[in-house]
Parts: C-alpha cells; structure tokens; sequence
C-alpha cells in the first residue's frame, strides 16, 4: 500500500518540485560563455633596427614605463653630434655677422666723413677755378675725390642691408634667437626624439608574453612583444539575447572561475553592449535569401570583478560560469498567462479573426 500510495503521489512530487524550481529560479540569468578579458598592449616600434638589449623576461611583471628593450642607436647618436656641432656653427656665424655689421657702420661714418672732407675740396676747387687762380686739373680730381667718397658710402651702406638680413633684420638679435639657430634647435629636438625611440618601455603594468631575442630584426610598426594586463580586469560575459530581458546594469554577479572551481568571487554588471557580437564579424549572418534561418544572437555584457585579498590570481581568456542576480520574482499568475496564451484562450488569442 505504501508503495502503491508512493507511485500514485511520484508525479505529484515531481510536478510540484518542478514548480518550486520554475518558481525559484527567475531571479538569475546564468551562461558559461563567459571569459577573463583584459589590456592586452601589441608593444611596436616607431623605428626598425636591431635589437640590442632584451632586459625583461618571459611572464616577468614589469611597470609602466620600464624598459622593455632596447635598439642599435649609434647612427641616432652620430646624427645628433652631427647636428649639435653645425648648431655651433651657425651660433659662431651669427656672432661674426653682428661683428661685421659693427664694423661696416664704422666704415660708413669714415665713410661720410671722407665725403664730408672731398665735399669742401671740391667746392674750394671750384671757387678757385672760377676765379681761374686753380687749374681744371684739379678740380676734376676733386670731384672724382667726391664721387668715390659717394660711392664708397653707397656701397657700404648695401652690405650693411645685407647684414641686416642675414641677422633676421634685428643686429642685435640673440644666437637662440636666430631663425638658423631654431632651425637647427628644432633639428636637434627630433634627433633626440629618434633616439629616445630606442628605448621601448612599457606603456601598462602587466605580464611580459613573446619576448624577442636580442639580436633580432625589429621593423617599424610591427609588434615585437606584448604586456598584457594582471590589474584591472574584467569578464566579457555572451548572453542570449532573450535572456536580457530583465538584466540591468549595477546588478550582483557571482562568479565560478573554471580553474579553481573550489573558489568564487562576486561582480557586478558594469554595461551591456550596443550590438550583438555577429555585428561585429567580417560576413555578418544575416542576409535577404531564401535559406534564411532565424538564429538566437548574442549580446556581450561587461562585468566588472571583486575579488578578495588572496583569491587565486585571474588570468586574461580563462573561462567562467558567471549568474546574474536580476532579482525577478515568477508567480502562478505568470505561468497561468503563459499557459493561457499557449492554448489561446487569451483575450488577444480569442478575437475573431477578420
């Protein structure tokens, strides 16, 4: 009899323990397509050279702004003596200009005061000639006296412009200040940014991965090594997209790690993505033939992690089985709408049809 009453009573149990998990169950949004993300830094160079230096190690944490290695930079180091020197240069010709524009005013005043002196020359010249008490001679000595002084000053007077100009029309312009010298400054301010390219640092902290060998080839653009991230990170968690109905940012995740699966830590929603991931891809699936089949999308939604003072460290691309709290309740109410609807005994359902 008891086992008679336990057989009549088992589908009984079962539809009623059915119920209460189908009841129970509302409030979370669970899916293992879910995965560790984080910065992950493609390290390239804005030069090609050899590799010189190699200081770090494979998965070897380093800082950022730590070296991470180094180019042959002799030809960068050349260059920049090179550019330094003829800055030099044209400081010294600078000075030297504004020393001739001193000495060329000079000749220009023992210039003018020649002109001065063969000016009344020839005017004594001239006086005596109209008095005929000095000869023609003379006074045609005394006015080539004055035409040369003329000249002389004329002469003097165009190389003082073109001193001028040579000195950015400013004599007593600076060296520095010398549109030669800032040209130079400004030659010798990229030879020192190619040679600061040499050095490679690190742009996050992070985990050294795909160190180069010293030795090898780097070309310019191409990366070399990569620093990925063990601070910061995050879950990129792929639902359903009809399993987002209820799902709000700032809602409590919990978190089973699949590599401690003895361990769990707590998140929370941080977004959800504007786009589904096959929006994304280079083909996307859907098109306007006639072998068109509806497919489920998903939708990636960020989920940020807190994790206590000595969990196991996470790892960048570790799988996850991650549960969204969206605290939603289910009801009889619910299920017998459903149910109603299924069998079209809703009010929607039971209009007739036109």
């Amino acid at each position: 009899m008891l086992a008679r009453a336990f057989m009549w009573s088992l589908p009984a149990i079962v539809l009623a323990a059915t119920l209460v998990i189908w009841l129970s169950s509302g409030g979370t949004v669970t899916t293992d397509n879910a995965y560790v993300k984080g910065d992950r830094a493609q390290i390239a160079t804005q030069l090609s050279g050899l590799i010189v230096d190699v200081p770090v190690h494979e998965n070897e944490r380093v800082s950022r702004g730590q070296l991470l290695f180094r180019l042959d930079d002799q030809s960068y180091r050349h260059a920049l003596t090179r550019i330094e020197a003829e800055t030099e240069t044209v400081r010294a010709e600078i000075r030297g200009l504004r020393a001739q524009w001193r000495t060329k005013r000079e000749e220009i005043k023992a210039a003018l005061s020649q002109q001065t002196f063969a000016q009344a020359d020839f005017d004594r010249q001239a006086d005596l000639a109209e008095k005929k008490v000095a000869s023609t001679a003379k006074l045609e000595e005394a006015r080539m006296g004055l035409d040369v002084a003329r000249q002389r000053i004329s002469a003097a007077q165009e190389d003082l412009q073109r001193i001028e100009a040579a000195l950015a029309g400013d004599p007593k312009i600076r060296a520095d200040d010398h549109p030669r010298v800032r040209q130079m400054m400004a030659m010798r301010e990229e030879a020192l940014l190619q040679l600061r390219r040499t050095t490679i640092e690190s742009p996050i902290d992070g985990i050294v991965s795909k160190r180069p060998v010293p030795g090898s080839y780097a070309t310019a653009g191409v990366p070399v090594m990569v620093v990925v991230a063990d601070t910061d990170l995050w879950i990129e968690a792929n639902f359903k997209e009809t399993e987002l109905t209820r799902v709000r940012a700032g809602q409590k995740v919990l978190i089973h790690v699949d590599t401690y699966p003895d361990s769990e830590c707590w998140g929370t929603v941080a977004s959800i993505s504007q786009s589904t991931g096959a929006e994304f891809a280079v083909l996307p699936p859907q098109n306007a033939t006639g072998n068109w089949v509806k497919v489920v999308q998903r939708i990636p939604v960020r989920l940020s992690v807190a994790c206590r003072e000595g969990d196991p460290p996470l790892r960048v691309g570790m799988s996850t089985t991650v549960a969204v709290e969206t605290g939603h309740t289910r009801s009889l109410a619910s299920l017998w709408a459903g149910w109603a609807k299924s069998l079209g005994l809703s009010s929607a359902a039971a209009s007739p049809k036109p």
